[in-house]
């Protein structure tokens, strides 16, 4: 197969892209940029299947193993669920947000690919900087300015600090490549203090503790649209490029010691952060800080099980923000959601079940996955406090299906909400499909080769 060949998927991601930007010239207008895009996308995850687990290309810059592989299909997969959303819904100026947000997939693919410092921090901004855009879209909206200004300011910071580290890195090792386990194994306290800087600004951009303070002022100031795609795509790109990092790291006992401190952090603070949350992009934004911690805490063990937990996390989590940008961002806007649309609350039900990890669901296979990981590596007190803390989840993801089952019917929601399409009910029915697939796949253990899970 030509290296041209192997970057189809992308290639089908970027003229979607293109085509958004200038849809206002196709017939349909604003909506045809975001069905083309769907379209596109899709193909692109059904090519990145199809393709598999090839050479790397350009040089050995971009790898395509098993974890680029399952990383882009989830991500273009992903990408077309929310372009399909987006196709039928009433958001102003559908086109820029469907471009941008296939710019982001295509940085998020290269991201999964890299194993480069150079190609990885350039496909990091790639995928980045859309997101900006993305969360300041209510350009009227002093919140959602607000919100996309902290995004845009601390992630900058971040990347600089991540940049640092990375010439850091090079300088000590010599390479900038990281084809193999160990290669990039600076020595000394110059040495630590590079692959501290390079994780930290990897943690921020996943949002795991420490770095995780702007996640929720800024997911509270953007449309929750924006935050369905942005707090769950660019994460599962980002759970890769850290998987293929911290293996090319050789640090003794820093890494196990900076992961398990950030595990540790991200599970208590975003759990117990949950709690007194009543806007749910508030409450799902610590709910994502959570479960860095969970991902982190494979990442520690050095298991690729933090991969499908990723994606485990990412389907459910963004059909919860579909649905809180229709109905309505504050708790007490989901009051009567059962009467008024009965198939979407029962679907609820399901993902956020899936995210608490209750049997039989998909998170709960996840669950097993990391924490078996984990209790391998010998962090057996690690995984009592994880499995104590998704005890705890359950009581913040319960109050929001006991407001849709029992709570009463608001007449005004907390925000303008956005008016289901046809597409609405379509894609919360994927994820929830998805959801479940997911979970018979991973009981099964094998059918579908996600890393670390079943072989």
């Amino acid at each position: 197969m030509t290296e041209l060949a192997v970057l189809v998927p992308e290639a089908l991601v970027l003229v979607g892209a293109l085509a958004a930007l200038f849809a206002e010239r196709l017939p349909g207008g604003d909506r045809t940029g975001a069905r083309l895009g769907a379209a596109l996308t899709f193909a692109a995850a059904l090519s990145a299947a199809a393709i598999g687990v090839t050479r790397p290309i350009a040089g050995g810059t971009l790898a395509y193993d098993a974890i680029a592989r399952d990383a882009r299909v989830a991500v273009s997969a992903l990408t077309a669920l929310y372009l399909l959303w987006l196709s039928g819904s009433s958001i102003e100026r559908t086109r820029e947000m469907a471009a941008f947000a296939q710019f982001a997939a295509l940085g998020g693919m290269l991201m999964a690919s890299a194993q480069d410092l150079a190609t990885l921090f350039i496909a990091i901004e790639l995928g980045t900087m859309p997101a900006y855009v993305m969360m300041g879209y209510e350009r009227s909206d002093a919140r959602a300015l607000e919100g996309s200004l902290k995004y845009y300011l601390l992630s900058m910071t971040t990347s600089l600090v991540m940049l640092y580290g990375f010439s850091l890195l090079f300088g000590l090792s010599g390479t900038t490549r990281f084809d193999h386990a160990g290669a990039l194994s600076p020595e000394g306290l110059l040495g630590s203090f590079a692959i501290v800087f390079a994780l930290s600004g990897m943690f921020a951009k996943l949002s795991a503790a420490p770095f995780h303070f702007w996640t929720p002022d800024a997911y509270a100031g953007a449309p929750a649209s924006a935050v369905a795609f942005v707090s769950t795509v660019p994460k599962i790109a980002g759970v890769a490029a850290l998987l293929r990092l911290s293996a090319a790291l050789s640090a003794g006992d820093l890494l196990p010691l900076y992961f398990g401190a950030a595990a540790l952090a991200s599970m208590l603070l975003g759990n117990f952060g949950a709690y007194p949350q009543r806007d749910v992009r508030r409450l799902m934004a610590y709910s994502g800080i959570a479960h860095s911690g969970y991902v982190l805490l494979a990442l520690g063990a050095g298991s690729a099980s933090a991969l499908a937990y990723a994606i485990i996390y990412a389907v459910p989590s963004f059909a919860v923000m579909v649905v809180a940008s229709e109905e309505g961002t504050a708790i007490d806007d989901w009051g009567g959601l059962v009467q008024r649309r009965p198939a979407v609350a029962w679907a609820l039900v399901v993902l956020l079940l899936s995210l608490v990890g209750v049997p039989p669901m998909a998170g709960f296979f996840g669950k097993v996955a990391v924490f078996g990981a984990a209790l391998d590596a010998g962090r057996t007190a690690l995984v009592v406090v994880a499995v104590v803390m998704s005890v705890v989840s359950a009581g913040y993801y319960f109050k929001l299906i006991r407001q849709a089952f029992f709570g009463q019917a608001v007449l005004i929601a907390s925000e303008e909400r956005v008016r289901p399409g046809w597409t609405s009910g379509l894609t919360i029915g994927i994820a929830t499909a998805a959801t479940l697939l997911l979970a018979v796949v991973l009981a099964s253990a094998g059918a579908l080769s996600l890393p670390g899970v079943g072989g």
